[in-house]
């Protein structure tokens, strides 16, 4: 018997279920809104066949996936994208409106009760069986409205689709806060289709604290879903627990709750967002080169080295190698590989500017000062030696025979010279350069006490041949020695006596050693 009476209650659920299933839906609310020109407006304006502007109802509900069936002249357009209402497009003189859907039901052949005009904008207000509309507002204009959790909007709130059941209602307006709880059952607004719910607001700033929270890194704050400040946000917040999302670029979302005192001063100091990180590989010539980043900050590259995801300017030293400067970029969950070859410093360099001094020796020896450039191995070099050393005393004879008795001067030897010569690297701080030159010598007396300057001013002309050879101990400074020979070409007669009288000639073996300067 329990089991005849089983089989009967199954073959009844199961013809009965696909009529529950396919609901009646009912139109419950038809208007024209008046001051809405979306029919109109550029961007969201339509035509029909025939040109002309079509009219567009807005049917208000939150499900989709509806068809539609408008007699003759049928529809235009649908556009689903505006959360909580469909717009029909619909050419104007259509007189009624039939609905389907595959899960919620039908709306049969509903009789518009006004005419549909072309470019005009109606509202219809679609009961899809499941709930009714409700109309919220607050005691205070402008209130935040959350609904079962959700915001939706703020007061008031016109034609919003409650299911049937149980609900609650919460407006927030600054430190005035109301909740209501209501229920929706199939009885609410039977004739008109909706009911209106109202919550009274109260002041409740005596469960209000201050709230400063701050986070590392200029990071956003997010609160309730919006962005309320980037590094440090000020508010008033209810007692209780709250929650904050910290975000940033290249970053993971952190969230961290917090619990605010009323009546209280918080300081909260909330988790930066977690940095999007990657992997460098990075490969020097020489092995051991030294490797900092972003200015000042060392890392070691001996092996891969994990770093927040960015854009990094590194700088590669090693003492005698020039610095090397590059921009890597580290990308999320990825591993940046390169190479960096670093170059040999030219301590002698092919394209320098220099000066410095040193000593000549020869006959009568001297200080040298020298000034020259090196461009591209080609190099042109200018000095002058001051004489230091005097010569043995020099005594004229007369047409007689007899010492002059004016005579018995001692001379000193300066020297101007211009080489030129090809600069030759035999190693990073080794060269050699071959030099031709032309220098001009020239007497003065140095015995300020001789009655008569004999030769005084005597020159003579000498073309050198030689060489220089460097030394770079450190960057910017050579130890040069510079050996030559200087053929006389030319003496004026001064010159000619007084080498004959003092046995002193033009010219000869001459080496200079010294310090070079070099830019």
């Amino acid at each position: 018997m329990n089991l005849k009476r089983f089989l009967v209650f199954s073959f009844c659920f199961v013809c009965v279920l696909p009529v529950l299933a396919q609901q009646e839906m009912r139109v419950v609310g038809f208007r024209y809104l008046e001051n809405d020109l979306t029919a109109t407006r550029p961007g969201t304006r339509k035509t029909d066949q025939n040109g002309e502007t079509c009219a567009i109802i807005k049917i208000i509900t939150r499900e989709h996936g509806f068809t539609y069936d408008l007699g003759s002249l049928g529809h235009v357009a649908v556009d689903e994208t505006h959360p909580g209402e469909i717009w029909l497009y619909v050419p104007h003189g259509v007189t009624h409106l039939t609905m389907n859907h595959a899960k919620i039901g039908h709306l049969s052949k509903y009789i518009f009760p006004q005419s549909v005009d072309k470019g005009r904008t109606y509202e219809l207000l679609l009961d899809i069986g499941t709930g009714r509309y409700v109309t919220f507002t607050a005691s205070r204009a402008g209130a935040d409205i959350e609904i079962d959790g959700q915001y939706v909007d703020k007061a008031p709130i016109y034609n919003y689709y409650m299911h049937f059941g149980r609900h609650t209602v919460k407006a927030v307006n600054g430190r005035f806060e109301g909740t209501a709880e209501f229920f929706v059952s199939s009885n609410d607004g039977k004739e008109e289709g909706q009911r209106v719910v109202s919550v009274d607001m109260q002041d409740m700033s005596h469960l209000y604290g201050s709230v400063t929270v701050t986070v590392e890194g200029n990071a956003d704050i997010y609160y309730a879903g919006r962005l309320v400040g980037t590094g440090r946000w000020e508010d008033q917040l209810k007692e209780g627990t709250h929650e904050v999302e910290t975000r940033k670029a290249d970053c993971d979302p952190v969230k961290t709750q917090f619990t605010v005192k009323a009546q209280w001063q918080n300081e909260i100091a909330v988790k930066p967002p977690t940095p999007h990180i990657g992997w460098l590989n990075v490969y020097t010539r020489p092995r051991n080169a030294v490797a900092t980043y972003n200015g000042n900050h060392f890392i070691d590259l001996s092996e891969t080295v994990t770093l927040p995801v960015g854009t990094y300017q590194f700088e590669f030293t090693r003492r005698g190698y020039v610095p090397l400067k590059r921009e890597l970029q580290v990308h999320h969950n990825q591993t940046t590989r390169d190479t960096v070859s670093l170059e040999r410093k030219k301590y002698v360099k092919p394209l320098a500017f220099y000066f410095g001094g040193g000593y000549t020796i020869r006959s009568m020896s001297g200080a040298t000062g020298i000034l020259g450039a090196v461009i591209h191995g080609h190099d042109l070099q200018a000095s002058y030696t001051f004489g230091l050393a005097e010569s043995d005393p020099v005594y004229w004879y007369a047409d007689d025979g007899s010492y002059d008795y004016r005579s018995g001067c001692t001379y000193r030897k300066s020297s101007m010279a211009l080489h030129y010569g090809y600069q030759v690297n035999l190693s990073e701080k080794l060269a050699i350069t071959p030099q031709l030159g032309v220098s001009i010598d020239r007497l003065s007396v140095a015995d300020n006490d001789a009655q008569q300057s004999y030769a005084d001013g005597a020159s003579a002309t000498c073309l050198t041949a030689g060489m220089k050879l460097l030394y770079v101990p450190f960057e910017h400074c050579y130890l040069f020695a510079a050996p030559e020979y200087d053929l006389p070409l030319k003496k004026d007669a001064n010159y000619t006596k007084m080498s004959s009288a003092a046995h002193l000639p033009a010219g000869g073996f001459v080496a200079h050693v010294g310090v070079l300067v070099n830019f």
